[in-house]
């Protein structure tokens, strides 16, 4: 799903120059990985030492007691960790030992239930948690004194589910992303208060279109890929049997996309709708 931020690869090399793994950049980025994708060994981990100037590091294969060795033998080093398929980790919590750590990827975990205590990560700008399935409560978040961009969802198939949003009420997130399959709570009522926040992206069809219209009016200022009546794009044509007809995808739970030519009417109706409650919320204040 595209989303109207950066994805978190881009935003920590656009943002704060942290290589990609196929570029030089003024630090180097290390990849460490099983090339079979299996789990990897102590010694795999310790070819680190080889790089003292690396900040920034991909690391997949790990166990638990890989993870914790990894953290306490070369976390500090790090500004920017990408750990990718990581599924069997059961307690992060060593994470709280790594003040300096400004970025934070991780893809992909089947066993960790709760965030872990952030209150000493002061660096920490950026963190997204992507492909979690038995994560649902933010609570925790809001400890992280520095933050500024957080995405939660999957880059798999959507099936993260949250409980709430309103851990993050009032944290100064600039960015916020989710791309999960549903919030519990479907509460947005908050997000006015987030007085710092510049950006949020959901899927289109996460909220109501009244929802999203009301949030436009709230917030005449946010920007986000579903913040808008409907998405422009293409969609099927049975003449040339390809998507390169004209299209629009509506925004709003349970709406379609359709092509423009013959929907002109529905989609005009739409459109009507989401700005009028725009405007009449920003009349009500």
């Amino acid at each position: 799903m595209d989303i109207h931020a950066y994805n978190f690869e881009t935003l920590a090399h656009k943002e704060w120059n942290y290589p990609r793994i196929d570029e030089d950049s003024r630090w180097t980025q290390l990849l460490i990985k099983d090339p079979n994708g299996g789990a990897i060994s102590k010694d795999e981990i310790d070819r680190i030492a080889d790089h003292p100037n690396a900040k920034s590091v991909s690391i997949g294969g790990l166990r638990q007691d890989t993870f914790e060795y990894f953290i306490r033998t070369y976390g500090s080093q790090f500004r920017y960790i990408n750990f990718f398929d990581e599924k069997n980790i059961e307690d992060w919590s060593l994470l709280e030992a790594l003040p300096e750590l400004e970025a934070l990827y991780w893809f992909h975990n089947q066993k960790i239930t709760k965030i872990w205590d952030m209150s000493r990560n002061y660096a920490l700008k950026a963190l997204e948690i992507s492909d979690f399935c038995r994560l649902h409560d933010l609570t925790g978040v809001e400890k992280a004194p520095a933050l500024e961009w957080f995405g939660f969802g999957d880059a798999v198939l959507r099936t993260s589910e949250l409980e709430s949003l309103r851990p993050l009420a009032d944290t100064k997130i600039r960015r916020l992303s989710f791309n999960g399959k549903t919030i519990r709570d479907m509460d947005i009522s908050f997000i006015p208060q987030m007085k710092a926040l510049e950006v949020f992206d959901f899927p289109t069809n996460l909220f109501t279109m009244e929802e999203v219209a009301w949030l436009v009016g709230k917030c005449p200022d946010l920007e986000g890929y579903a913040l808008r009546p409907y998405i422009e794009t293409t969609v099927y044509n049975e003449e040339t049997f390809k998507a390169d007809k004209t299209g629009v995808l509506l925004v709003g739970k349970r709406k379609p996309m359709l092509s423009i030519e013959g929907n002109e009417k529905r989609i005009a109706n739409h459109v009507a709708k989401f700005n009028k409650i725009v405007e009449q919320t920003r009349k009500e204040g």
